[in-house]
């Protein structure tokens, strides 16, 4: 289902990259643990730039993160410091992407990601606007991914990803993230609030634990944020999963989401379901409908499980699911 194929992405992406650059003495830092210290908290006024590079500075913590405009920090200014932008385009919840072109007139395109899991945080020996960073790029020099570390257990961050015909693509990332990272701690782009909007909601907050526990049999899981809109609960066998992004409704004839099922209350999912390896079943549905094509406020649940009873297909456990969620959810 979707987790598996997160992680086998993540891993293809990780063979490809190779170091970009030298570690800057005056950042370098060396993690002896597979998540950056929790212990180098910011203080009130985060690292600094030329000093010790810190997590978990307060103007960077995972809920003030939720309530930026991803949009609203590839400002005008910051990208025209790189060449001539285009329009933004946002992307989902926590992203949003500019293609654009650089100051030699060649193709360069700009993704930035706010709240995503940085995997090998533990590498991170560079210092961008006061927090660790580590800088990656693909063998073909195509692209090039700039990452800051902003909080730990687990370790989230901000990425952006630079790709085009550029000779430094990482120097363009660089430059673009310290931008972006002044810009979150002096004045930060809000989203503009709606009424019953999940964007700034908490998928791994809205389930109670002894209630979700008992919908997964009394299975133990341990929660697993992947981005700031996406969770998941994993145990031995069975893992479930909530997902907040942005898409077409699923009702919608060209978006193949399943069948739908009434589960009541006005609440129509649609499911799709898969036994041929285990049981895993996906539920999804559009919570809040923004008027913009293709950006209407989705909800997926997962549920997977690797050692079903003999005609379980999940689908079962997934509704108990969304029938605990639902009622968690702001009313549009």
């Amino acid at each position: 289902m979707r987790r598996a194929l997160v992680l086998l992405t993540t891993v293809v992406v990780a063979v490809g990259l190779a170091g970009c650059g030298e570690a800057v003495d005056t950042a370098k830092q060396t993690f002896p643990r597979s998540t950056v210290p929790a212990g180098q908290g910011g203080d009130e006024n985060g690292g600094s730039a030329t000093g010790k590079p810190k997590t978990n500075d307060p103007a960077f913590s995972n809920d003030k993160l939720r309530t930026l405009d991803p949009c609203g920090l590839l400002t005008d200014d910051i990208l025209s410091a790189l060449g001539k932008p285009a329009d933004n385009s946002p992307e989902d919840f926590g992203n949003c992407a500019n293609y654009m072109k650089d100051k030699d007139g060649k193709d360069l395109s700009i993704t930035l990601y706010v709240g995503e899991t940085i995997n090998g945080a533990e590498s991170a020996d560079e210092n961008i606007g006061g927090l660790p960073a580590m800088v990656s790029e693909l063998d073909d020099h195509s692209a090039c991914f700039v990452s800051v570390i902003t909080s730990t257990n687990p370790n989230f961050g901000i990425r952006v990803q630079v790709g085009g015909d550029g000779d430094d693509l990482c120097g363009t990332g660089r430059t673009l993230l310290t931008s972006v990272v002044d810009l979150v701690r002096e004045d930060p782009p809000q989203r503009e609030e709606k009424k019953g909007s999940i964007a700034e909601s908490d998928p791994c907050a809205l389930l109670e634990p002894g209630a979700l526990k008992t919908a997964l049999g009394g299975v133990d899981t341990t929660i697993s944020p992947y981005t700031l809109h996406w969770c998941n609960w994993i145990g031995d066998k069975i893992t479930a999963g909530v997902w907040f992004r942005t898409g077409y409704d699923p009702k919608d004839s060209s978006v193949d989401a399943g069948q739908p099922v009434d589960l009541g209350n006005g609440l129509t999912v649609y499911q799709t379901a898969e036994t041929s390896n285990g049981a895993s079943c996906r539920l999804v549905w559009r919570h809040r409908s923004t008027g913009a094509d293709g950006a209407d406020e989705i909800i997926e649940v997962d549920l997977d499980n690797s050692e079903p009873a003999q005609g379980d297909n999940g689908c079962a456990t997934a509704t108990a699911i969304v029938q605990l969620l639902v009622p968690a959810l702001p009313k549009p």
